[in-house]
Formats: structure tokens, C-alpha cells, sequence
């Protein structure tokens, strides 16, 4: 098969067939510094501001207020001193023997672990910014926002965006494993009740109690449609929405050969939803190690909530 390459940084990014795409770190071949670029280049402050806010182009201007913001934030991905793990989930064993003794950080005598769930936030996350800013699309309402509890996890549809140049809704759903093949297990077994979820998702999220926190250009061009539409089905009838989008993205270890992962990408079954045409976007970020990068992630985290809880008080 014929792969094309572009660099887009930090990022070698590998495509084939224009819907299949591997992101390879430039420093991925170094694992001392691999783990922390990654980290610095997704919690960069302005990208954190971007997703919170639900804007694009703004920029982090140092505040009090600011600094408040991405404390808040950064508490959704990581517990203090010894929150329980609750594992419900089909590859959980794997899971487990990524949080070994070894991940629980010692930080001036306290134990910062984190859940399970913590991690598939981030994966989320990390989705929701390489949808933004490599696909150009436009986030309808970021995940965080509707979270209730700072320890729920959140269910359905992980991702909502929307193109304005293709007048195409995206559904996406996201997987954070240990290696390429769990994540495509995980994403098929998902994608059987798929179309369920989009709905409740739109019961729910889109024409429910989170409809005015949604993207300023999709609440002007859908709302009112959204609002006299009894289901999805029947929104995308009355909003003449002739295509839908799934972008697949998997975050997983071990593998790190561009040709084996994009064949590989394959095996992810395909179905069509509301009875119109639905494209995928199948989208891989290898990070080698999943156990390494929890260790290296939950100590940054950590010193990032430090830092701005000290910036917040003065």
C-alpha cells in the first residue's frame, strides 16, 4: 500500500487511503525526553485554555482567574493519596498491570495514583486537540463540560465536533490500551450500539440540559431545528445532514511500525447510521510504553496543579 508522509509538528504523521492515520512523536525513538515533549506538547496552556473555553485562537494570559481555570481542569485526571481504582472494563486485567506498585508516585510522603478513568479523560483530551488542530473541525461542546462530579466517569459519545465546510457531523470514540489490538476490540465491541448512543447523546447533550453550552456557529445554523427535532434520526432529516463522521482514535503501546498499524487498522468494523452515508477517520498515537507514560504524566500533572495553586494565591 502507498503511505503518505507529512511532518506536522511535533508529529510525523502517516496517512493512507486518506481516512487511516498514525501520529509518530518526533522524540518517540528517545524515550527519556519522549514521555515529557508528549505531555508538554498537549498541556501546553494555550491548547488547555482553547479546550476549556471551547475557542479557538484564544491565548493563556497569566491571571488568577486563568490559573484557577486550569487547576480545576488538570483536577479531572489525577486522585490524592490513595483514591480506590474501580475496574469495569473488558480488558481491565491489562489495565491492572499497568498500575503496578511502580505507578503509585511517592511525592512528599503522599501517594498519587490514578483511576482508571483518569486516563481515558486524557486520551479524550488528547482526540479533541488533534481533531481541532490537524482535521481543522470544530468542537461542538468539550467533554469536561459536562461533568458533574470531578470522579464520575462519563459515558456515550466521547467526542463531538463539527465541520462547517462539509456540513458534517462527528462522532468519536476513543480508546487509551496498552496495545493496538485491545483498542481495536474495545472500539468494535463500542461501535455495535453506536448509533444508540448518538442518540442519547442528542437527547441528552446536544437538544438537552448542555444544548447552550454548545458551539456558538452550530447552535446559530442547528438550533432551532435541534429544538422542534424529536430524535436524531429526525434532526438529520430536517437539518438536510447528508453525511456523518466517526473518527476512531486509539492510543496505544507497543506497536511503532507505521505500515503494520495502518493495515492493522483494517479489522475496525464498519457501519452505517440513520441510514446515510457515514465516514470514518481512523486515527493511531503510539506511546510505546502505557506504564511509563502514567509514571511521567501523573508527576507533571502534579507539579502543574503545584504551580498553579501557588500562582492562584498571590
Amino acid at each position: 500500500m502507498e503511505i503518505m508522509q507529512k511532518y506536522v509538528k511535533p508529529f510525523n504523521i502517516y496517512c493512507y487511503e486518506n481516512n487511516k492515520y498514525t501520529f509518530f512523536h518526533i522524540d518517540i525513538a528517545n524515550k527519556e525526553i519522549f514521555y515529557s515533549n508528549l505531555f508538554d506538547y498537549f498541556f501546553d496552556e494555550n491548547k488547555l485554555i482553547q479546550y476549556i473555553e471551547n475557542q479557538k485562537g484564544i491565548h493563556f494570559n497569566p491571571s488568577k482567574k486563568q490559573y484557577i481555570t486550569l487547576y480545576k481542569h488538570l483536577k479531572n485526571y489525577i486522585d490524592i493519596e490513595n483514591i480506590e481504582i474501580t475496574i469495569n472494563m473488558p480488558d481491565c486485567q491489562e489495565f491492572i498491570q499497568t498500575l503496578s506498585e511502580e505507578t503509585t508516585i511517592q511525592n512528599e510522603n503522599k501517594n498519587l495514583k490514578v483511576r482508571l478513568d483518569k486516563f481515558g479523560k486524557i486520551g479524550e483530551y488528547f482526540f479533541s486537540i488533534i481533531l481541532s488542530i490537524f482535521f481543522k473541525f470544530d468542537c461542538i461542546i468539550p467533554k469536561v463540560h459536562y461533568i458533574t462530579d470531578n470522579n464520575m466517569n462519563v459515558y456515550g459519545i466521547d467526542t463531538l465536533f463539527y465541520s462547517n465546510q462539509d456540513n458534517l457531523l462527528l462522532f468519536g470514540e476513543s480508546k487509551f490500551c496498552i496495545n493496538l489490538q485491545n483498542g481495536i476490540n474495545l472500539i468494535n465491541e463500542s461501535l455495535k450500539q453506536y448509533e444508540q448512543q448518538i442518540e442519547e447523546d442528542f437527547r441528552l447533550i446536544l437538544s438537552g440540559g448542555f444544548k447552550n453550552q454548545c458551539n456558538k456557529v452550530f447552535n446559530e445554523k442547528f438550533g432551532t431545528i435541534r429544538d422542534i427535532s424529536l430524535t436524531m434520526k429526525d434532526f438529520i432529516e430536517k437539518a438536510n445532514i447528508e453525511r456523518i463522521g466517526i473518527p476512531i482514535f486509539i492510543t496505544h503501546g507497543t506497536e511503532t511500525d507505521e505500515k503494520y498499524i495502518l493495515k492493522k487498522l483494517n479489522n475496525i468494523k464498519k457501519y452505517s447510521f440513520f441510514d446515510i452515508d457515514t465516514t470514518y477517520y481512523y486515527i493511531s498515537l503510539p506511546i510505546i510504553d502505557k506504564e511509563e507514560l502514567i509514571k511521567v504524566f501523573i508527576k507533571k500533572i502534579n507539579s502543574k496543579l503545584e504551580y498553579y495553586s501557588n500562582e492562584a494565591k498571590k
